[in-house]
């Protein structure tokens, strides 16, 4: 049941941030007449058929930049990070994989197993 719910959590937020911008519509479409009554700037003139489409373009707008921005400092931060690692990587070679000794069971488990000899069929 908590798996359940925490799926159906988890899709519903993703399916929200890819939303965003119907959620904005729609929510404008349903506010449009108080949109029109307090925030429109050409509510003077009749004559542009505003309708508060001009708030409308300004929070789609605000909402466009703040993903680019959001996106620029996620790749940014991501970037620095593999830089980092990378150079941390070249700066110490003795720490490299090939110089860490391997402690598998599973290669000692094959070797043991090996036959040198070949196995005939039983004779009749």
């Amino acid at each position: 049941m908590v798996k359940s719910t925490f799926y159906i959590w988890l899709c519903a937020v993703l399916m929200m941030n890819s939303m965003v911008y119907s959620v904005i519509k729609v929510s404008f479409t349903m506010n449009q007449k108080y949109i029109i009554d307090n925030f429109c700037v050409n509510k003077d003139k009749p004559m542009m058929n505003c309708d508060g489409k001009c708030y409308l373009a300004t929070k789609l707008k605000e909402e466009q930049e703040r993903q680019e921005n959001k996106t620029a400092i996620s790749f940014s931060q991501d970037f620095g990070i593999y830089i980092q690692q990378q150079s941390l990587t070249y700066l110490h070679p003795t720490n490299s994989i090939e110089q860490v000794a391997h402690t598998s069971f599973y290669q000692d488990w094959f070797g043991q197993t090996e036959s040198k000899e070949i196995d005939h069929p039983p004779q009749v």
